[in-house]
């Protein structure tokens, strides 16, 4: 009789010492979670920047840990920009906690020293973080049906669905890949110059290597990406991809800023329809007329020819070229 007693007794026993284990395990790594987030934030007050967290509630047990923060701000100490929002959740993987993601449950406002506010929102909006050894291994963000709004500005910017990731390129020390895909994009207005593409966006792809990207978190007052470009902070685009429009291709090329923080390098294009591409062009509202008259002259001559060229994009000392026509003026970015 005590044997099956024992029998009985030993795998309650067994599962109670379980269930305890994990419910203890439970609480600590919620624990751990809050006090390295409240570590962290106390790290960023210290270097002069503005972290606020009204509350931090516990969910999901027992399977699940999210910790849901509520009236969470956040202002970098030389950025010139602040986000805030009402609840954004915090996950934690219980297997892998060096693996975190964050989910927006509630619009996020970002706001500029300039005043202007612009609202995010989005169906669904997630950013996830990896980290090995508590140096970073990935991060990323999904999107679906996201809305960028700027009360100030007419438009909305919408995209059905994006995705960016981003790693530390093992080919330069400080370097980072970055991959972005979106599809079915809607600007909020027409881009200068090229207003007969259209405000749609089928679908944007690029491959993206952003050099001396560890020096963009040391941001100066008032010139954010100022220490960026004295490190000979680039950009290079190993692949973009581009369907808006009368423009299907895939290009390449490279992107910095000059001593005014105006946007310059080279893009370049392989384009079937050229002539299609500089007519709709040429039909842009704010353009000189001899820039307009120059790209007529090249859109006859390949409809002429029917031959296909490279497009190449050019901005440098504050002017935007397409094939060596001038086609605006570029301002500084900031």
């Amino acid at each position: 009789m005590k044997r099956n007693w024992l029998w009985l007794a030993g795998p309650w026993t067994l599962f109670a010492a379980i269930a305890i284990g994990w419910i203890a395990y439970w609480h600590i790594v919620a624990g751990t979670a809050e006090a390295r987030l409240n570590a962290w934030a106390d790290e960023q007050r210290a270097d002069g920047a503005s972290v606020q967290i009204g509350a931090i509630v516990r969910h999901g047990f027992p399977t699940l840990l999210r910790l849901e923060l509520r009236d969470a701000a956040y202002a970098p100490a030389r950025g010139g920009w602040r986000a805030e929002t009402a609840s954004l959740d915090l996950h934690v993987n219980l297997l892998n906690t060096e693996h975190i993601s964050f989910a927006a449950t509630a619009p996020i406002a970002i706001a500029r020293s300039n005043g202007a506010v612009t609202t995010i929102a989005a169906d669904a909006l997630i950013a996830s973080l990896r980290t090995r050894g508590g140096a970073l291994a990935q991060a990323g963000i999904e999107a679906n049906a996201l809305t960028l709004d700027d009360a100030s500005q007419d438009g909305v910017f919408r995209v059905d669905r994006a995705v960016l990731n981003v790693r530390p390129d093992p080919r330069a020390e400080g370097s980072y890949q970055v991959a972005f895909d979106a599809e079915a994009l809607r600007l909020p207005r027409p881009v200068r110059s090229f207003e007969a593409f259209g405000l749609d966006i089928a679908s944007l792809r690029a491959a993206v290597v952003i050099e001396s990207g560890a020096v963009l978190i040391n941001g100066a007052e008032g010139d954010p990406l100022g220490p960026w470009r004295d490190a000979g902070g680039k950009l290079r685009f190993e692949a973009l991809v581009l369907n808006w429009g009368p423009l299907e291709t895939t290009g390449n090329g490279e992107g910095w800023l000059d001593d005014q923080r105006r946007l310059a390098g080279e893009l370049h294009f392989p384009i079937d329809d050229p002539a299609r591409v500089f007519t709709a062009i040429a039909q842009g509202e704010e353009m000189s007329d001899d820039a307009r008259q120059g790209l007529r002259l090249l859109s006859a001559a390949f409809a002429l020819s029917g031959d296909d060229i490279t497009l190449d994009a050019e901005a440098r000392d504050g002017a935007l070229r397409l094939e060596g026509v001038r086609v605006r003026s570029l301002p500084p970015v900031y």
